[in-house]
């Protein structure tokens, strides 16, 4: 990222080349920038990081109520993720292999001769004659080098965030089963369904703050000695313990949330910003299809360099849509569980709730801007706009 930053900065400054081909180096400036920070701030952040997906990982074991064909779904879609955010740019990539040396642009001299000026990949300044044998196949072969490394290491990073938006849309939507299916569940006085899980539950937690409290202490925890939890075959005492359990589910999830919210913030909003100037840029190239004399190798790399920035905003903005909307759904699933047979605890606990749930959840980036379906028309109206001025320039 800084090699293809500066280097383009010099060449610029030192060589400026013509119009279109700045605005070319403008946009790999950008782009490099853009995805080196975002890279930056996760190694920064490597302990938050990896804390953070402990912190998931541990939500993954401790919630199983009800779990696993909603996991099982949201895992089929981000394979699905993952295969359209790998498509996208292996479609792109090839073209900006081949397209520069597709393209030669000859120059006359002084002295009237023609000499021959070849493309490199990148507008990239380099301490050596591009233009000479082998120093241009090495050029070359050393900008291929940094464009996959580059585009790789840039996928995984989007392909993790990704990750950890499903996993925490997927929690919300077994949160909503869960609230939505509290009942008193009554066979001769004794609960039902839920009497078991509840019982797990609370030998979970209750492990939990043994092994919590011994390595506090400094001591060992034997997994070999049982644990005991107060347990009651009152319905409506486990009916209240299932309200606490999705309580912490919630606080978890929010808490989850507000982390990967402090992650992404300040790289997102400038990886979208400059997407909103990038798809109008490959946006040109649909233009320059119906232009004569344009060269269908620079038309062919825009055009298939335009959905890899359509995929990564879109993607991005949905799944923090899909957050939105399944937090919307938790007012609705708490008002459809069965609290009109409950006891006034319950009833009074579950208000507090739902006072809580009434406030959304969302991934709110540079504290501006929410990631949702308005932030991505909002940034397609944008790109329209430039699109627009320099259509008109």
């Amino acid at each position: 990222h800084l090699a293809i930053l500066v280097g383009g900065l010099v060449e610029i400054v030192i060589d400026p080349p013509p119009l279109d081909v700045i605005l070319e180096g403008i946009f790999t400036i950008a782009c490099s920038f853009t995805w080196g920070l975002r890279m930056v701030s996760v190694l920064v952040r490597q302990s938050r990081v990896q804390q953070l997906v402990v912190d998931v990982l541990n939500m993954r074991k401790q919630f199983t109520e009800n779990s696993a064909v909603l996991r099982k779904s949201y895992h089929r879609r981000a394979l699905i993720v993952c295969v359209a955010w790998v498509v996208f740019p292996l479609l792109a990539v090839p073209m900006w292999f081949v397209e520069p040396a597709l393209t030669k642009t000859l120059v006359t001299t002084s002295e009237n001769t023609t000499i021959v000026i070849r493309k490199t990949p990148f507008v990239m300044w380099m301490p050596l004659d591009t233009q000479t044998h082998p120093n241009y196949e090495i050029t070359y072969v050393i900008q291929i080098v940094l464009l996959v490394s580059v585009v790789q290491a840039t996928v995984l990073v989007d392909l993790f965030f990704a990750s950890l938006m499903i996993n925490i849309t997927a929690d919300i939507a077994i949160l909503n089963n869960n609230i939505a299916n509290m009942r008193l569940h009554k066979e001769n006085g004794v609960t039902k369904e839920s009497a078991e899980g509840v019982k797990v539950s609370g030998a979970w937690e209750v492990t939990y703050k043994r092994k919590k409290s011994l390595a506090e202490k400094g001591e060992q925890h034997d997994e070999n000695i049982a644990t005991t939890t107060p347990y009651t075959s009152d319905p409506s005492a486990q009916l209240y313990r299932t309200l606490a359990r999705n309580i912490q589910h919630h606080q978890v999830i929010m808490s989850i949330i507000n982390d990967l919210e402090s992650l992404m913030s300040e790289s997102s909003v400038l990886m979208l910003g400059v997407n909103s100037v990038n798809i109008c840029l490959q946006g040109l190239g649909f233009v320059d299809a119906f232009r004569p004399g344009a060269k269908r190798s620079t038309v062919l790399k825009k055009v298939l360099t335009f959905p890899a920035y359509i995929n990564q905003t879109a993607h991005f903005c949905w799944y923090g849509q899909e957050i939105i909307d399944q937090s919307e759904r938790l007012l609705e699933s708490a008002f459809s569980c069965g609290w009109a047979e409950a006891d006034q605890r319950f009833c009074s606990s579950l208000r507090i709730f739902m006072l809580q749930a009434s406030r959304p959840l969302k991934l709110q980036i540079g504290k501006i801007f929410t990631l949702s379906r308005n932030l991505f028309l909002q940034i397609l109206n944008t790109s329209y706009t430039i699109f627009n001025m320099m259509i008109n320039f």
